[in-house]
């Protein structure tokens, strides 16, 4: 079959046009450090990239959500490490109260610590961490505790009222794992695990023991006052059992913490292998396929300078 000057052209047209394509494809390589930048790249290598591409997108999901519940956890440690602080020196202060050496201004004394001791536990129940209150369950845009106008002791015995709800928040912290970041704080300070609004069998209202315990102190009623010690010791009981809550999710976190992070470079060296280039690999092939691109276009114009003229 004979070739045709034209057929000789397109050839040479067609040859020099790969060359060219297969250098930009590996300058591209080389620019970007990626070897899959499009499907056609590697086909059988797109599905297996995505996958760990979307599980690498979850996993970052999940360590920020663990990130940000062990922060909201170790802030209420601290708060309720505070609140048994309160609660030990009541105690001590019920303790002393009942040292006959004592007399009704020793003891209207510490009725006002009592007070006190009130107030900053208010303050601890009213805890926030970035203007959300802790211990509101949903309600956190709200103060969840405040002092009752129409306490009375027969009439309506309840000192402090919880204007938070029972809702316990839960943040996804591995694939179908789910754990509570927070405690509401009728079950907390007041007893009322349920939300009924009544105290639960076996657990108090801590502030109407203190306000029970200062009104007996300021009454210089020493019996009263050393009635209020098993209530005292309940509530450290009580405040020592989200306590170790606290640090038992703390360990669980700090557990799936790292067990994402180790998940995350196994999925980066997945996506990473597909994707990412031999940055060594690609400069020898783009340079290869500068000196094929400089030897075509060499032959090509020599070949195009040929014509029947040169042998006459």
């Amino acid at each position: 079959m004979r070739t045709s000057e034209s057929s000789s052209y397109r050839t040479m047209l067609q040859f020099l046009n790969q060359n060219t394509s297969r250098l930009q494809e590996a300058q591209v390589s080389v620019a970007s450090g990626k070897k899959l930048s499009k499907p056609s790249d590697n086909p059988a290598g797109v599905a297996p990239m995505l996958l760990a591409k979307t599980q690498l997108k979850n996993a970052d999901l999940f360590t920020k959500n663990s990130t940000a519940a062990q922060d909201q956890l170790k802030t209420q440690g601290t708060q309720l490490m505070q609140a048994d602080s309160l609660l030990a020196r009541a105690i001590e202060l019920t303790v002393a109260s009942g040292n006959g050496i004592y007399g009704a201004q020793e003891r209207a004394g510490m009725a006002d610590e009592i007070k006190d001791l009130k107030a900053e536990m208010l303050g601890v129940a009213n805890s926030r961490m970035n203007d959300k209150y802790s211990y509101a369950g949903f309600r956190d845009n709200t103060a969840p505790f405040a002092t009752n106008p129409a306490y009375d002791p027969i009439l309506d015995p309840r000192p402090v009222l919880y204007n938070g709800d029972n809702g316990v928040v839960q943040l996804e912290i591995a694939p179908a794992e789910q754990m509570a970041v927070n405690f509401p704080g009728n079950a907390v300070f007041l007893g009322d695990q349920n939300g009924d609004g009544a105290v639960d069998p076996g657990q108090v209202d801590i502030f109407a023991t203190l306000t029970t315990l200062e009104t007996a102190l300021r009454a210089n009623d020493q019996a009263g006052a050393h009635a209020q010690l098993d209530n005292l010791y309940q509530a450290q009981k009580q405040i020592g059992v989200y306590q170790s809550k606290t640090g038992n999710a703390a360990n669980r976190l700090e557990r799936s913490l790292s067990d994402m992070e180790d998940l995350q470079i196994d999925l980066k060296a997945v996506v990473s292998r597909y994707e990412d280039v031999d940055v060594a690999a690609a400069i020898t092939q783009m340079t290869q396929q500068e000196q094929a691109l400089q030897a075509a276009m060499s032959v090509t114009g020599r070949i195009s300078k040929l014509s029947i003229l040169d042998y006459l």
